[in-house]
C-alpha cells in the first residue's frame, strides 16, 4: 500500500510505494490529493505488472532516455550535459585521449545542432544525411564530412549499446568516396631530400624553441622507427634499449594509437647515432620535450632550406629557376602531395618496400591492423621505382625461325637438320611406317611387370628418340592421333613372364601417339 503525504502545510504530496520487495521509491505528486491518490495507484499496478512480467522494464528505460535532452549546450554552445556529454565521459572512461574524446563530441555536437534533434526519437538518418551536406556545402573535404559522419554513428551506436536507444538508426549510412575529392595527400621523401633535410636542421637555427641538432635527431628517428608524432613525443631515454639485439625503441600503450605496448626494432647505425645524444637527455624526461605543436611547420621551414642550398649550388640564373620549379624538397610537389611531418612515416614504409621486405614484415613493421593499409595508403612507388621494375622484365625479341622450328618439335635446344634430301633411315625410322614422317610408336617386349617400370622406361626411350630393339609393332592401320591405352586388358603381344597382365592398375599409364596417316 503506497503512502501518500505532505512535507509542509500546502505543499505537494508525496508517493511512496514498493517498486519491489525491500526496494521503496518516493515520487512527487501535486496539490491535490485526490489527482495524487490515483497516480499512486497508477504507480502501484505498475509495479505489480513489472514484477509479474507483464510490462518490459527496458520499455521504461527507453521511455526515461527518451525524456532526456540529447544535448544540454551553455550560452556559447558548448555541451554540458545530456546523453552526449555521458558518452563523451564514456570515451575517457575507456581509455580514449582527451583530445580524440573532445573531438569526437565536437563533431557529433555540430550534426546535432545541424540536424535539430533534442531527443533520441529525433536522431532521424535523414536529418543526419542532410546536417553532413551542409557541412559539404561549407567547402570542407570529403575526408571531413566522413570524418563527422563517423563521430555521429558511433554516438548512435553508443546509444543502442547502452539501453537507451531500441536500435542503432544510423547504422546503414556510408560515407564519401574520398578518392574524389583528395585535398592532403602525402607523399614519401627521397634518400636524398631526407639527407639534405637532415643537414640543414642540424646546421640550422632553432625553431620553435626546437635546436637544430634536436630536430636533425628527430626526423632521424622519425623515419628510422615509423612513429607518429604523439609516440615520439612519449619517448624517454628509458624507452630506448640500444644495447638489446637488435637495438629497439618502446612506446608505451598509452600512447599508442592502438592502445598496446609497442617494441620497433631500429637500425643499428641509428643506435649509434643515439647513444652520446641520449646521454645529454634527463632521465624520465621526455627526450623531445621541445617539439612543437605544428611540427609540419617545422619541418617545412628545413625543407625550404635545404632547397635554398640545393638552388644555390649552381651558379647560372637559368639553371637555378629550373631547380626552383622542381617538386625536389618541395613542401608540395606538382601532383598535389604534400611533405609534411607524418610523410616520414609514409617514408618508412615505402623504403621497407623498396628494399624488398614482404608484406607481412611491412606490414608488422608499420603496425598496421591490415597489409591493404600498409600498401595502399603508405607504400609510395615513385617513377624510378617503376623504371627499375620494368628494366627488370625479359626483353621481347624476334625468335629466330630456326629455333621456332625446335620448338615445334618438342626439342627446344635442339634444331633439325636443314631438309636437304632424304636420309638414311635409322633403325628407330625404320620401325616406323614407311613413308610415314611419323610412325607408330612402339613397346619394348619383355617382362614388364614389377609396378610397370619396364613400360614407362620403354616410353621414354621412345619418346627420346633413342634406337631399340626389336619391337612388336602394335597397329599399322590405325588413324592419325589415337590414344593407346596400356591397360590390365586389351593390349596386343607375348606375354610376359611371370603373370598374365603388362600392368598393374596401380601403375597403369595412359600415352598418345602419332601413328600411320593411312
Amino acid at each position: 500500500m503506497a503512502s501518500i503525504y505532505r512535507r509542509k502545510k500546502g505543499g505537494n504530496f508525496y508517493i511512496t510505494y514498493h517498486v519491489r520487495p525491500g526496494q521503496r521509491k518516493t515520487v512527487k505528486g501535486c496539490k491535490d490529493r485526490a489527482a495524487t491518490e490515483a497516480l499512486a495507484r497508477k504507480l502501484e499496478a505498475d509495479a505489480m505488472l513489472r514484477r509479474e512480467g507483464v510490462i518490459d522494464i527496458k520499455a521504461d528505460q527507453y521511455a526515461k532516455a527518451e525524456a532526456r535532452p540529447l544535448v544540454e549546450r551553455d550560452a556559447e554552445s558548448k555541451v554540458i550535459g545530456g546523453h552526449l556529454a555521458d558518452y563523451h565521459a564514456a570515451l575517457l572512461a575507456k581509455g580514449v585521449t582527451r583530445d580524440h574524446a573532445d573531438l569526437v563530441r565536437t563533431r557529433a555536437n555540430k550534426v546535432l545542432l545541424r540536424a535539430k534533434a533534442r531527443r533520441i526519437s529525433d536522431l532521424a538518418p535523414s536529418a543526419v544525411q542532410g546536417a553532413i551536406a551542409t557541412v559539404r556545402e561549407e567547402g570542407l573535404s570529403l575526408q571531413t564530412c566522413n570524418d563527422t559522419l563517423r563521430a555521429i554513428k558511433q554516438f548512435s551506436r553508443w546509444l543502442w549499446r547502452d539501453g537507451r536507444a531500441r536500435e542503432d538508426v544510423l547504422a546503414h549510412l556510408t560515407g564519401f568516396n574520398v578518392a574524389l575529392d583528395r585535398r592532403h595527400d602525402r607523399r614519401s621523401l627521397t634518400d636524398e631530400e631526407l639527407a639534405r633535410m637532415i643537414t640543414a636542421a642540424e646546421q640550422g637555427a632553432a625553431i620553435v624553441r626546437m635546436t637544430g641538432p634536436d630536430r636533425a635527431i628527430l626526423y632521424r628517428v622519425a623515419v628510422g622507427t615509423g612513429f607518429r608524432a604523439n609516440e615520439l613525443r612519449s619517448l624517454t631515454p628509458e624507452s630506448f634499449d640500444l644495447d638489446a639485439a637488435p637495438p629497439t625503441v618502446t612506446v608505451e600503450a598509452g600512447y599508442s594509437k592502438h592502445r598496446r605496448k609497442d617494441v620497433q626494432p631500429i637500425r643499428q647505425d641509428l643506435a649509434d647515432l643515439l647513444r652520446p645524444w641520449l646521454e645529454t637527455r634527463s632521465r624520465g624526461r621526455p627526450v623531445f620535450e621541445s617539439m612543437p605543436d605544428k611540427t609540419a611547420k617545422m619541418m617545412r621551414k628545413d625543407l625550404a632550406e635545404a632547397k635554398t642550398k640545393w638552388v644555390m649550388e649552381v651558379k647560372s640564373p637559368e639553371a637555378q629557376k629550373a631547380r626552383l620549379d622542381l617538386g625536389f624538397l618541395a613542401y608540395r610537389d606538382s601532383g598535389g602531395r604534400v611533405a609534411d611531418f607524418h610523410a616520414l612515416r609514409h617514408t618508412y614504409v615505402s623504403r621497407l618496400v623498396r628494399s624488398g621486405a614482404n608484406v607481412k614484415v611491412a606490414q608488422t613493421l608499420a603496425r598496421h591492423s591490415t597489409p591493404t593499409l600498409t600498401l595502399g595508403r603508405y607504400a609510395h612507388v615513385e617513377i624510378l621505382d617503376q623504371t627499375k621494375a620494368l628494366a627488370a622484365l625479359p626483353s621481347i625479341d624476334p625468335v629466330p625461325a630456326q629455333r621456332e622450328t625446335a620448338r615445334a618439335t618438342g626439342t627446344d635446344d635442339a634444331a633439325p637438320p636443314p631438309d636437304d634430301g632424304p636420309k638414311p633411315r635409322s633403325a628407330l625410322s625404320a620401325r616406323r611406317c614407311p613413308g610415314s614422317p611419323s610412325g607408330a610408336l612402339t613397346w619394348q617386349g619383355g617382362n614388364l611387370d614389377n609396378g610397370g617400370a619396364k613400360a614407362v622406361e620403354s616410353l621414354r626411350v621412345v619418346a627420346t628418340g633413342r634406337d631399340l630393339s626389336q619391337p612388336n609393332k602394335i597397329s599399322s592401320h590405325l588413324s592419325s592421333m589415337v590414344e593407346h591405352r596400356f591397360r590390365k586388358a586389351g593390349v596386343s603381344g607375348p606375354n610376359p613372364e611371370g603373370g598374365s597382365s603388362y600392368f598393374s592398375d596401380k601403375y597403369a599409364q595412359v600415352a598418345t601417339f602419332t601413328t600411320c596417316p593411312y
